[in-house]
């Protein structure tokens, strides 16, 4: 018994003084990069010392430029002892964020950020969440909940040119606040995702720039807005000038209410709303390209069918086949959003300049 009691002793202080040395050596590391990187910036590096996970404290965190970054007073990153290639960042309750030079309060009353990774590929990022509770921005709330999951997967063969690796999405948006109306906004729905490069050790390390997206589709987002709701489906991908182009359509049956909403929110220009609401019940039959013929009335429930279980299957497993754009049922509204040179309309409706995806 003398000798397991020592055996056992010795054990634990040889885990200990690793553990120990171990986060010594990683707030040695990560230092280091903070210094090496222009990017991020620490008043201070230094080991957790708690003995369930191996971990840093930092603090005064800026990350970012003067244009765009945020400020912390600072943030706990670790790996449990169960897990060690998951990271784990416990984001502050209050943030500095900049976004085109402007500052904004940022508070949370919860967030976590995770990302895991592959030890044997560079430290690719397999996958990340994150999640967040009671976002207020400028002291206005600004959503209740948010939790995002990605995976990495087989970018497939039906990814945009230039594309490195792909990602399933699962998001879920509660209660986001949006100007000038009563009701919150609720998202949710899978979405596929494809980027130029594998995010990993040279990203992390400051020595390559982030991955652009080249492209991004998905079988179907639930939007709902009080008692409306919207399905979105479409595909978009970055263009010869690194611009989104493509097609989406958003599916309802309430398409009067989403744009009256819109145009209350600002996201339609006023000098569109007429035209929106003049022609609505005509984008109903709005052909886009690549639409197939009209089918037939008895084949409509088993198209739709059909879409409610690709967007099922599509939180499993990463689609070969590019999104279509089925037509609207009886009874819809079929909304189509065309991202084309540089530019994006809902219908007839400008919107404003296309996102821009790579550059």
């Amino acid at each position: 018994m003398s000798k397991l009691l020592l055996g056992t002793a010795i054990l634990a202080i040889a885990v200990g003084a690793a553990w120990f040395g171990g986060e010594t050596w990683l707030s040695n590391r990560v230092g280091a990069m903070v210094g090496d990187n222009p990017q991020i910036a620490a008043s201070e590096v230094s080991p957790l010392r708690n003995p369930a996970r191996v971990g840093l404290r930092m603090r005064d965190v800026e990350y970012g430029d003067a244009e765009n970054g945020f400020s912390a007073p600072g943030m706990e990153v670790y790996a449990p002892l169960t897990a060690p290639n998951t990271l784990t960042v416990d984001l502050p309750n209050v943030m500095a964020l900049r976004v085109g030079a402007t500052p904004f309060d940022l508070t949370l009353a919860e967030g976590v950020a995770q990302a895991s990774f592959a030890p044997t590929h560079g430290l690719a990022i397999r996958s990340a969440g994150l999640t967040a509770r009671e976002l207020s921005l400028g002291g206005a709330q600004m959503l209740g909940a948010a939790d995002l999951a990605a995976r990495q997967v087989h970018r497939g063969s039906a990814a945009p040119a230039g594309s490195a690796t792909a990602y399933n999405i699962d998001i879920s948006v509660q209660d986001i606040a949006l100007a000038g109306l009563a009701d919150r906004l609720q998202i949710a729905g899978p979405v596929q995702a494809w980027l130029s490069a594998v995010p990993d050790r040279r990203v992390l390390e400051g020595a390559a720039p982030p991955p652009s997206l080249t492209g991004i589709q998905t079988h179907g987002v639930e939007f709902k807005l009080g008692r409306m709701q919207a399905r979105l489906l479409g595909r978009v991908e970055a263009d010869a000038n690194g611009f989104a182009s493509g097609e989406a359509a958003f599916y309802t049956d309430d398409a009067q209410g989403f744009i009256d909403a819109a145009v209350t929110a600002g996201l339609i220009p006023e000098n569109g709303a007429l035209l929106a609401r003049a022609l609505i019940h005509n984008m109903a039959g709005t052909s886009l390209p690549g639409d197939a013929e009209e089918p037939a009335a008895e084949d409509l429930a088993s198209t739709s069918a059909e879409v409610a279980e690709e967007a099922a299957e599509a939180t499993e497993i990463f689609t070969d086949e590019a999104v279509s754009l089925p037509r609207a049922e009886p009874g819809q509204i079929r909304l189509p959003l065309i991202l084309k040179d540089g530019e994006m309309r809902l219908g007839p409706v400008p919107l404003g300049p296309a996102p821009r995806l790579l550059g």
